[in-house]
């Protein structure tokens, strides 16, 4: 019976990504990238504040856990700011995550800074970031009511943690490396019996710019991630007409395909509203089919350059 309620524990704690167990899929990173990678928010034209909010698998409600439980959620709130001459790149990413008795709240600022190489840029980014994982012990139900885990109430811990990146682009072409969780922080709950690390994530990004005519633009990307235990990977296109309105299409391996539709609004697009839909195409019978994201991107006033810094325009 222990046996049975530890692998439990194992399939509960670890988050329904394919990789580090803490880092929560996102199906709008396009327009907020520096979520996957630091380095480049040397890309962003203008100062940005960005708010997401994601509901993984809709209307999946577990057997495991109490009635009350919902489907897996996660929110972002993103502040992206550059210095005068936008050589240098800071702000912060504050994300929950919401898995059931699993919380998960992650503070991570971040500093770039951007070197121009010809008609390219190359950019270092770092994020030190604060992690704090909490476990409702009281939501589950236990097979077996003596059972060592059911120890009931509230635990939570917090660890430090770090990541990189780097960013190659100009006006066609992108590539970036980053790692994420490079400490490897571990949470136990307060039970000795119980390990909850978040593996080293690397990923790879890259994009390419084709200018169909003068208002149309395809962009097909690539998101590769792994933490060298397993793999993921995103194959995607993106449509833009007029840089107003934006229609896309990925497919997630072992996972699920993605529609998004995005526009702009306001003078000089300053407002920017996307949303995202999941629909699950492998082990559909263990979670729900469908997940909803939704962006809301405003610019902030941003110091005029002397000499303007083109950065790709697929960025928003």
């Amino acid at each position: 019976m222990r046996k049975y309620i530890f692998l439990f524990f194992s399939l509960l704690i670890t988050n329904y990504s394919l990789i580090a167990q803490q880092d929560p899929y996102f199906s709008t990173y396009l327009v907020n990238p520096s979520i996957i990678n630091s380095s480049l928010s040397s890309t962003y034209d203008n100062n940005n504040v960005v708010l997401v909010y994601r509901n993984q698998w809709a209307n999946y409600s577990p057997t495991n856990l109490s009635l009350s439980s919902e489907s897996p959620s996660t929110g972002i709130l993103s502040l992206n700011l550059k210095n005068r001459d936008k050589s240098v790149s800071f702000g912060m990413n504050i994300i929950t995550d919401n898995l059931g008795p699993k919380e998960v709240f992650n503070l991570s600022p971040y500093f770039s800074i951007a070197k121009k190489i010809n008609e390219s840029y190359l950019s270092l980014g770092v994020s030190p970031s604060f992690k704090s994982t909490s476990l409702n012990f009281s939501s589950l139900i236990f097979v077996n009511p003596s059972d060592p885990f059911n120890v009931g109430g509230r635990e939570t811990q917090s660890k430090p943690d770090v990541g990189v990146g780097f960013s190659y682009y100009n006006d066609k072409i992108l590539l970036s490396l980053s790692a994420k969780n490079l400490t490897q922080p571990s949470f136990n709950f307060g039970l000795s019996d119980l390990q909850n690390t978040d593996n080293l994530n690397l990923s790879f990004f890259g994009k390419y710019l084709i200018e169909i005519d003068r208002d149309l633009d395809v962009e097909p990307y690539l998101l590769f991630r792994s933490d060298l235990n397993s793999f993921t990977f995103d194959l995607s296109a993106l449509a833009t007409y007029k840089e107003n309105m934006s229609i896309g299409a990925s497919y997630r391996y072992d996972e699920a395909i993605v529609g998004f539709l995005g526009y702009h609004f306001l003078k000089k697009n300053k407002l920017f509203i996307g949303y995202a839909f999941d629909y699950v195409v492998h082990n559909v019978n263990a979670k729900a089919p469908i997940s909803h994201e939704l962006i809301v991107k405003y610019d902030l006033p941003t110091p005029q350059l002397k000499k303007p810094i083109r950065t790709p325009r697929f960025f928003y």
